[in-house]
């Protein structure tokens, strides 16, 4: 299916794990033109080479950047526009935090769970907006856990951030609405990724567990009984970020085997 999305250019947060990188290969091999990010260099130049690979090297634009950093921000939207000439599509992903129990932070451990993994997503999206608005076309997706609609074990801290995020992605929907830029979350579920296996790793030495038991259980969890893929993720993205879904804004969509009650 031609989704009309070639020329289109894209800006996708994360893509040094296997998610952002698979979002990102989608939208290229759809002739998007992609402009990738994320701390782990060496990470950001493997997934550029795979994006290059479905598209061309001169649609892709690799630039390490710590997206809790406003003025890493501001150069990565800058540097878009200026390679590209405008910018049509946001994937915003914000980091995971892993803690048990919320009900001991403490003031230091919030305030960088806001700053990393919380303002960056709003900082980012709040400065590609005028770019849109001039193009009167625009997409915003919001890659988020499945967690936020059922507490995942060991993720209690990041599933109180990520609902604020539903909610400032929902509302903000409807502020933009009319400027023809839509604005939707997309909850993910337990992906066969390494981020995945590295988070049930460490859980397992933290709780003296056995691992493979711990992954067997994890798979069990799901309805259709095996993990999600990252490409079915890039699949859904794409799909949002083109006029076939042009009627889809404001929602919170769950891409999770079923594994949300």
């Amino acid at each position: 299916m031609d989704l009309g999305l070639a020329e289109r250019v894209a800006i996708v947060g994360g893509a040094g794990l296997e998610i952002g990188k698979h979002v990102a290969m989608t939208l290229a091999s759809e002739g998007v033109k992609v402009s990738i990010c994320a701390r782990n260099e060496d990470g950001l130049r493997r997934a550029e080479m795979d994006v290059a690979r479905v598209g061309t090297q001169h649609s892709v634009l690799a630039m390490p950047a710590d997206l809790s950093e406003p003025r890493d921000i501001r150069r990565v939207v800058r540097d878009t526009i200026n390679r590209f000439g405008k910018l049509d599509i946001l994937v915003v992903r914000s980091g995971q935090s892993a803690r048990p129990s919320i009900s001991d932070i403490d003031d230091n451990e919030m305030t960088e769970e806001v700053e990393k993994n919380l303002l960056s997503a709003v900082r980012l999206t709040r400065e590609v907006i005028p770019y849109m608005k001039q193009e009167h076309w625009g997409r915003i997706i919001n890659l988020e856990l499945s967690s936020t609609r059922h507490i995942a074990d060991g993720l209690n801290q990041a599933s109180a951030r990520q609902l604020y995020l539903i909610g400032y992605f929902k509302s903000l929907a409807q502020e933009l609405a009319p400027f023809n830029i839509t604005v939707n979350s997309l909850l993910t579920g337990a992906l066969d990724t390494e981020e995945l296996k590295d988070f049930l790793k460490t859980r397992a030495e933290s709780e003296n567990q056995d691992y493979v038991e711990l992954s067997k259980r994890t798979t069990k969890r799901v309805p259709m009984k095996r993990l999600g893929r990252p490409e079915e993720i890039g699949d859904m993205v794409a799909f949002l970020a083109s006029d076939r879904a042009g009627y889809l804004t404001g929602a919170a969509i769950s891409v999770d085997g079923g594994q949300s009650h």
